[in-house]
Parts: C-alpha cells; sequence; structure tokens
C-alpha cells in the first residue's frame, strides 16, 4: 500500500498538546474521517498507510490519543471521556470540519459510539472497528493513578512480551514499530503512553466528578442517529458472536461487515479496510 504525503502537527486541547498526522487534500464534495487509535494498538504511526490510502479523495486526519505517542501527558491525570470528546471536537474544529465521519479502533470503537450519542451534531457517520461492547475502558469511572511504567531490558523484550497476547499487535512483530512505541528510562525502556492513562477523574485542584462516567456502550449505540457500521475481524478475539447477534436483533439498520483478520485490522488486512471505508461513506448531497 502506498503512503501518501503527510502532514503533521499538534493542537491544543485542554491541558494537552496532541500530535496530529493529517491526509489528503481539501474536498468540499467529500467528508473527511477522523481515525481513533486504540489502546493497546499505541499511537497514530499504525494508521499511516489506511489512512493514506483513504485519502486519495478525502482528508483523514489521525491523532495521538492524550497521554499516547507524541502527544503529551495530561499533568493533571485526567483521561476522563469528558477530555477525550473535547480532544475529537478540537481536532476537528482545527480542520474546520463541522461533521466529519468518526471511525474508532478497539477502546477507541466504544470511545465513537459514546461520541456519537452525546455528540449527534459533531459527526456524519459512525464507523466502529472491531471493538468489544459493554462497560469498560472508556465508559467506567476510574481513579488510578501513581502507577509505575512495565520496563522492558530490549526493544526485543517488549516485542515479546506483546507477543505473547492472543491477538498480538503490529509492535510484536516489527521491530522499528516497536522502537517507535518506547522510549529510553533508567534499566531498559518503557511504552511512551501514560500509565496512569485509564485514570479519568482529574487530579487538577478542585476539579469535580466528570460529566459521563459509568456509561454503557450497548445504551449509547441505542442513542445514536447517524448511520452506523461495525467492521469485524473475523478471526479477532473481539469478535463475540453474541454481541453481533444482539446487533442484528436489536439495531436491524446497522451495517456489519467482516474482514479476515485478527484485531490489528490495520496491519494484517489494510487493503479490505480501505475497500469497506470507500464502499460505505457518505458524501455530502452534491
Amino acid at each position: 500500500m502506498d503512503v501518501a504525503l503527510q502532514s503533521t502537527g499538534t493542537v491544543q486541547s485542554g491541558d494537552v498538546s496532541l500530535f496530529y498526522r493529517l491526509f489528503g487534500s481539501p474536498n468540499p464534495l467529500k467528508t473527511p474521517i477522523v481515525i481513533l487509535h486504540g489502546s493497546n494498538y499505541f499511537d497514530s504511526y499504525d494508521w499511516i498507510g489506511v489512512a493514506s490510502a483513504i485519502a486519495e479523495v478525502r482528508q483523514v486526519v489521525v491523532f495521538d490519543h492524550r497521554g499516547f505517542g507524541q502527544s503529551t501527558w495530561s499533568p493533571h491525570k485526567d483521561y476522563s471521556l469528558d477530555a477525550l470528546f473535547s480532544d475529537i471536537i478540537n481536532v476537528s474544529n482545527h480542520f474546520g470540519w463541522k461533521k466529519p465521519a468518526i471511525m474508532g479502533h478497539s477502546m477507541s470503537g466504544r470511545l465513537a459510539i459514546f461520541f456519537a450519542a452525546y455528540f449527534p451534531d459533531h459527526l456524519s457517520q459512525l464507523i466502529v472497528a472491531d471493538t468489544a461492547l459493554g462497560k469498560g475502558n472508556p465508559g467506567e469511572h476510574n481513579v488510578s493513578v501513581g502507577n509505575m511504567p512495565k520496563i522492558f531490558k530490549t526493544v526485543e523484550d517488549a516485542m515479546a512480551f506483546l507477543a505473547s497476547k492472543e491477538n498480538p499487535p503490529r509492535f510484536s512483530l516489527d521491530r522499528k514499530r516497536a522502537a517507535l512505541a518506547l522510549r529510553s528510562v533508567d534499566g531498559g525502556f518503557a511504552l511512551t503512553r501514560d500509565p496512569d492513562q485509564k485514570n479519568t477523574q482529574s487530579q487538577a485542584p478542585g476539579a469535580g466528578m466528570p460529566k459521563y462516567t459509568n456509561v454503557d456502550s450497548w445504551e449509547a449505540l441505542a442513542q445514536v442517529k447517524c448511520p452506523i457500521t461495525f467492521i469485524k475481524g473475523e478471526r479477532s478475539d473481539r469478535n463475540i458472536p453474541e454481541h453481533y447477534a444482539r446487533i442484528a436483533k436489536e439495531f436491524p439498520t446497522v451495517r456489519v461487515e467482516a474482514i479476515d483478520s485478527r484485531h490489528d485490522i490495520a496491519f494484517e488486512a489494510p487493503d479490505a479496510l480501505v475497500a469497506i471505508v470507500r464502499r460505505i461513506i457518505i458524501d455530502p448531497p452534491a
């Protein structure tokens, strides 16, 4: 897959600076897309190939979530849904996009569902890429700060650790990619992501409870009004048959597409993923 030219930059969002990769040229006749990466698929780098292919006819942006990749860590340890929602809106506003399509993978599939439910005026279409539904991160209120990073003696040790997972990410197979997701620390290497990235309670002085806490993706899905597509990896551990049976029963207008892949569909089946997105994307009326 050829990689199209990209530009990079940052957007200030609350207490963090968000790093983004932008692909494609402005086209008012084509809906732009915001891609949201997952938690074990560590930042926007994993989506360069997919984003650049989609961007042949439309603009695509992928940004590193706060606390991940080249985005800064929240000094207040604020990784609440409130903060994540603001990040999506601030990135879209930075490019002047009123209602882009939103595609979220893994953890960010649930994040995208919540965003579509609670901010319907800020997107035109929802694409959920290989995620398990229900409660969990993100969604549940969680106070967990002061966590120490896991330290690996070598890059290869980090790769081997992730290779043991049932659906290992590209990180475990691609040393160049692994090195980009690690930082040097005393004793070896640690992930670039904040070890407190699951904390949802801001530690800023006087900070109150976030507005969006303990939400459920099924309940949120019922509130979504825009067109919805689920894309599942047929060999993924997130492909839970009971979930898709429930979608078919309770949400008959939801489109479900399947890809011959495990969970890391952007790495294992990028061409199939791009083909689906190109086919299902809805552009503004001419």
